[in-house]
């Protein structure tokens, strides 16, 4: 009993010194790991006399300095960088640091080169200092650890094989496009005033106008000018010219002179926006919280598409330079279908800014006339609304007599409900004359016409300003205000 009793005391003893055996110690691990980071060569920015970078792809770059510190990129001075690319560049090859050696011995991870992406690095960066003393670093894939945060890494003529933080092997993994700054189109979708679309052919896609001044209910007053002539949807222009004033560039590849210009694709460009800008003052709120306005004089702005340089990047100009964009922001544009901007609503005026509608008939023609008296208050004042609107009478007369203008507020306002019931085919013209014509006058003086003709035994075809574009339920337009 004592025997089989001290054997168990025993057991639980040794379980105990395996259990602290195996315990993770966090703290140590750090201490490890901070012990064995270190410095291979540290110098000033300015001591960085050339950079070469070689990226797996085969793109090979150079970038100098001169002890003026003028900076060259492939022994060209006047190649513009970002001072951010500069920066973060000169600041990776300045100072060659690692996270920790994770062997010292070659022999030890010379057959795992491939695993390690060190047969063919992702970034070979040569580094010449001032000073005469040059680095060649080969940094490969990052480690397999899940948020591990470094690359391999090993140095010519050192047999170690070290981890380099991610950040400056990304620091390092450059293309030459992207040291160019790339300074993005400024547009404001609020001073949008025409928009064309032009395809490879050089033909007009579409082209879309505002009615009118930019502000207030700019969205409601574009209209589509061609291919053929009709009121757009607001909220479908509200969305288009949202995308439009994301266009964003990518990389830099280089200016538009013509060997640019047709090497990448631009004799024959695929597909061109075109976009005015009226003048007007935009707001915003800086970083500080202070709300600035800013006044912008009328401009315009032009991207043009050509070749594609594969599937999801597309080359475009804008202005002087050759830039990258994504196929799928360019897309949005290229592959839309115009129709689906044009309002379904057949009315193309609001009851608040009509001024005179004609309807004709087989039984004749009728013509409705709005007189708008602003109204005055007892003490000979304007009276407003809650929204500051100035409140008008509005009288209603229909061939010259006075009518019930609730009556005709009730029958206009089923007239602005009426909505498209499909699309017409392509070339589609009536026969014979239309049946019935409206025709609006704007306070403005804009005037539109909206014209049915048969198209089948249950739609009528609707030919806006003489465009035939969609079809809706015969009796879909009945007017009758008494």
């Amino acid at each position: 009993m004592t025997l089989l009793l001290g054997a168990a005391i025993l057991l639980l003893a040794c379980l105990a010194l395996l259990s602290l055996a195996n315990r993770p110690e966090e703290q140590s691990v750090s201490a490890a790991r901070e012990i064995r980071s270190g410095v291979v060569y540290s110098a000033e920015d300015s001591d960085v006399a050339a950079l070469r970078i070689t990226l797996r792809s085969g793109e090979r770059w150079q970038l100098t300095q001169s002890a003026e510190g003028v900076i060259a990129v492939d022994g060209d001075e006047g190649y513009q960088v970002a001072r951010r690319k500069r920066d973060s560049l000169l600041a990776a090859a300045a100072a060659v640091t690692y996270e920790q050696v994770l062997t010292e011995d070659a022999s030890a991870y010379a057959a795992n080169f491939a695993d390690f992406g060190l047969d063919k690095p992702r970034i070979v960066a040569e580094i010449t200092y001032r000073d005469g003393k040059a680095l060649t670093l080969r940094i490969g894939n990052d480690s397999p650890e899940e948020d591990a945060g470094w690359s391999y890494m090993t140095i010519d003529g050192d047999p170690r094989l070290y981890a380099l933080d991610s950040g400056t092997a990304d620091n390092l993994a450059v293309e030459k496009a992207d040291l160019h700054p790339v300074e993005q189109p400024v547009l404001h979708k609020v001073r949008f005033d025409r928009i064309t679309f032009t395809a490879a052919d050089g033909k007009t896609i579409a082209r879309w106008e505002l009615e009118g001044g930019i502000g207030g209910d700019a969205d409601d007053r574009w209209r589509m000018t061609e291919p053929l002539r009709y009121p757009a949807d607001g909220e479908a222009m509200g969305k288009l010219k949202t995308n439009l004033e994301n266009l964003r560039l990518g990389a830099y590849v280089g200016q538009a002179t013509p060997e640019n210009l047709t090497a990448y694709g631009f004799d024959s460009p695929r597909f061109i926006i075109e976009i005015h800008m009226a003048e007007g003052s935009i707001g915003t709120t800086g970083s500080t919280g202070v709300y600035d306005v800013t006044d912008w004089p009328e401009s315009s702005f032009t991207l043009t598409v050509g070749a594609a340089k594969n599937d999801a990047v597309d080359y475009v100009r804008v202005g002087d330079g050759i830039y990258l964009t994504s196929h799928f922001t360019l897309g949005v544009f290229m592959d839309m279908d115009p129709r689906s901007t044009l309002t379904r609503y057949v009315v193309p005026s609001a009851l608040g800014n009509l001024q005179r509608l004609t309807v004709e008939t087989s039984a004749g023609t009728d013509v409705y006339s709005l007189v708008r008296t602003e109204r005055v208050a007892e003490n000979n004042e304007l009276v407003y609304d809650e929204e500051g609107q100035i409140v008008y009478d509005v009288r209603c007369e229909r061939n010259g007599e006075e009518i019930s203008y609730t009556s005709f507020e009730a029958a206009y306002r089923s007239l602005m409900v009426a909505t498209v019931s499909g699309m017409l085919p392509g070339g589609w013209t009536p026969v014979g004359e239309p049946h019935t014509r409206f025709t609006f006058l704007q306070s403005d003086d804009a005037g539109y016409t909206v014209e049915l003709a048969d198209y089948d035994a249950f739609h009528d075809a609707v030919l806006m300003d003489g465009s035939p574009v969609f079809y809706l339920i015969k009796g879909g337009m009945k007017f009758n205000a008494e």
